[in-house]
């Protein structure tokens, strides 16, 4: 899911990233100021007519758009010897395209935005938008130049994405192409392309905060994992769940099982399930292609319909935003009246989720793979491979990981010492849900609400945290000896503190020191060592960090390609279609479902998408088809449902990169084998949408009769 999370941060569209005039142009203002009031126009900004959206970063060919110039005052109340009469003008490439006025004292306090006329750009090119106002004596301008273009180029960084993916095979590049390719067509340039790339796109998805929270929640995980194997934790599950889980479809049985119970968090379930579970698909030689499809469908798909999670409370925030405006026009609608009890009605209608969930464990108990999964799980198995397969993710260098992490021959491997951590860290996380849930209420807030109002990412960051340190903690009581584990060995405490005095003591001659350490090193032979001391602990969480640099890289490259996806208009493309007031009503559901699927896959980010989707479709939906609460839930639930859907499937997704990291797949690899899954069951669903919504329309009509 690109997100799923990040599309808040930017605010959407090209509003989170727009190519303002400071990027792209310098600003042309001028004019005289012996006025008592002092104005200047701040910025200029466009806004789509047809969908709404606001501050777009270009304008398509034949599409209206509002402009908006921002305006700055010195002072904050009314001049009373002033005409208060602001007169403003609108050029586009000189020529003048509109004008008006406003009359200050109609207003409570002076105007911060000015509604500066309409506009439709014809043909594509460069277009110079003017604001020009004055008020008394004072005369004050600003421009901004735009980009125009026809509303199918907007696929064009989509395409470049794709194709470069499918010949190079290299992600990074990919993604990067795409990138530069959008920001030219903003920029109008290629040496503005290239400059807005770096200073706008990619600096704007590193310096986003949201993407430091999980920025370092990647790294503190991964250096929990590096810990757990140095520690042996990997090794002695592996060994332990031996007589348990000994087949390829018991292991993917319990991969399957260890997602569903992590339901709470999308995020936390792959990072957790796919690091925990890949000892031992290796083992039962299972592909690491399978590993990760398991891991990301088990992820957004429950989070995202379990009403104890951490994307229930932003589901039901924008349910309910929408709601207030359709109470407002209908006091007493036929539909439930609280967000959350339209979240509860969608869920039968969620057949994306519920399909997929069902779906996997048909799969892997029928062992009936098909497409390049079947494949990938064939060179595995044919071949006895107990590495994961030629999938495994590869070193910079495009050889196989070697790990430079793996304990110590004296280490004991337990199961414990990875069983206690992941416990710890599912403790933590959900804990922290429900802390950071009343640290945000009021106070009287159900357990349920709590965990709506949570904040997901400082329950991440925190808890992964805290879980590393407890389990350093919990490794530092461990000693090892003779192959086995002494559990807080006093004595051995005592001794080494004993031997670290002498050590230091400062009227030891250097050959009694020298002797000390002799036997110093004879005795510690004889005595019971620290599981893992504190340079190795050290050591390791670092390894496990370096391990997923090249995944953060991918990581920031899909943010910033989200945000270019937007700033061309891709998602205005989209919302324009379900904006046709000639469409069926009746089939909306399904029209909004494939749509918020298109919109997540191009963008990457389940939870941008919804942001858009909602304000597009769920109050015309409800007024176009008369107030029907089937049409009403069966389009939120297309909202909800496309949204991880088209989240799941997209190279660009934050969880595809996620699963790919923590399940150590290649990237394009897991894409390429899970989509033929996605798309299998995506049709599942519109076929399901569609026959369902058709029966229970005809059951009401016949009721009605």
């Amino acid at each position: 899911m690109f997100s799923k999370r990040f599309a808040i941060a930017f605010g959407w569209l090209a509003a989170a990233h727009p190519c303002t005039a400071d990027n792209l142009t310098v600003p042309n203002v001028i004019g005289t100021n012996t006025s008592a009031y002092e104005v200047s126009v701040e910025s200029i900004s466009v806004t789509d007519v047809a969908t709404g959206l606001a501050d777009i970063a270009a304008i398509h060919n034949g599409r209206a758009f509002n402009v908006i110039a921002n305006l700055a005052w010195e002072q904050d109340i009314y001049d009373l010897d002033s005409t208060n009469t602001l007169l403003w003008e609108m050029f586009i490439n000189g020529e003048l395209e509109d004008k008006g006025e406003v009359n200050l004292m109609s207003n409570r306090a002076l105007p911060a935005t000015l509604e500066a006329g309409t506009a439709t750009f014809d043909k594509s090119g460069t277009y110079t938008i003017k604001v020009k106002i004055s008020l008394d004596t004072v005369e004050e301008e600003n421009d901004r130049d735009y980009e125009s273009f026809a509303a199918g180029a907007s696929f064009v960084p989509l395409v470049m994405v794709i194709v470069f993916a499918a010949t190079t095979k290299m992600v990074e590049l990919s993604l990067g192409m795409g990138i530069f390719v959008g920001a030219c067509m903003v920029a109008g340039t290629l040496v503005g392309g290239f400059r807005t790339m770096l200073d706008v796109y990619l600096l704007d998805a590193l310096a986003d905060k949201d993407h430091g929270y999980v920025f370092l929640f990647i790294l503190f995980m991964a250096g929990l994992v590096g810990l757990i194997e140095k520690a042996g934790g990997l090794s002695g599950i592996t060994h332990a769940l031996k007589k348990y889980v000994n087949t390829s479809r018991s292991a993917q049985g319990a991969s399957f099982f260890c997602g569903i119970i992590i339901f709470f968090d999308d995020y936390a379930n792959t990072l957790v399930a796919g690091a925990s579970m890949r000892p031992l698909t290796d083992m039962c030689i299972v592909s690491r292609e399978k590993l990760a499809f398991i891991v990301d469908a088990t992820a957004a798909p429950i989070a995202s319909i379990v009403p104890i999670s951490s994307w229930v409370g932003f589901e039901i925030s924008l349910i309910q935003a929408e709601l207030d405006v359709i109470l407002a026009s209908d006091p007493n609608p036929e539909i439930a009246t609280s967000g959350f009890a339209v979240f509860m009605e969608t869920i039968q209608y969620r057949y994306y989720c519920i399909f997929m969930l069902i779906f996997m464990p048909l799969l892997i108990i029928s062992g009936r793979d098909f497409g390049p999964m079947l494949i990938s799980e064939r060179l595995v198995k044919v071949y006895g491979r107990t590495d994961g397969g030629p999938g495994g993710a590869v070193a910079a260098d495009g050889q196989a990981i070697v790990s430079h992490n793996a304990p110590k021959p004296d280490t004991p491997c337990k199961w414990w010492n990875m069983a206690f951590p992941i416990l710890a860290l599912v403790g933590y996380i959900f804990y922290l849900l429900i802390w950071t849930g009343q640290q945000a209420g009021v106070g009287g807030e159900s357990f349920i609400e709590l965990i709506e109002i949570s904040n997901a990412y400082q329950a991440l960051l925190w808890g992964t945290m805290a879980a590393a340190l407890t389990a350093l903690l919990f490794f530092f009581i461990q000693d090892k000896k003779d192959g086995r584990i002494i559990w807080f060995n006093v004595n051995g405490y005592i001794n080494k503190m004993r031997r670290f005095f002498d050590r230091h003591r400062g009227d030891c001659r250097r050959g009694q020191e020298e002797g000390m350490v002799a036997l110093e090193e004879e005795e510690e032979e004889e005595h019971a060592r620290v599981l893992i001391d504190y340079r190795e602990a050290m050591s390791s969480f670092l390894i496990g960090m370096e391990k997923i640099f090249g995944a953060l890289v991918a990581l920031t490259l899909a943010w910033a390609t989200g945000a270019i996806m937007q700033a061309v208009g891709l998602n205005r493309f989209f919302g324009e279609i379900l904006q046709n007031p000639a469409l069926d009503p009746g089939m909306l559901p399904t029209i909004t479902f494939i749509i918020a699927i298109l919109i997540a896959f191009s963008t990457g980010t389940s939870w941008g998408t919804m942001t858009i989707m909602f304000p597009l479709v769920l109050v015309p939906s409800y007024n176009a088809s008369g107030g029907d609460p089937v049409i009403f839930y069966g389009v939120t639930a297309g909202i909800l449902a496309g949204a991880v859907a088209g989240d799941h499937a997209s190279p660009i997704s934050d969880t595809t990169i996620l699963a790919s990291m923590a399940s150590e797949c290649q990237i394009l690899q897991h894409v390429r084998t899970q989509a033929p899954y996605a798309l299998m069951v995506a049709i599942w669903s519109v076929l399901g949408e569609l026959l369902c919504v058709k029966i229970i329309t005809l059951a009401q009509f016949l009721e009605r009769k």
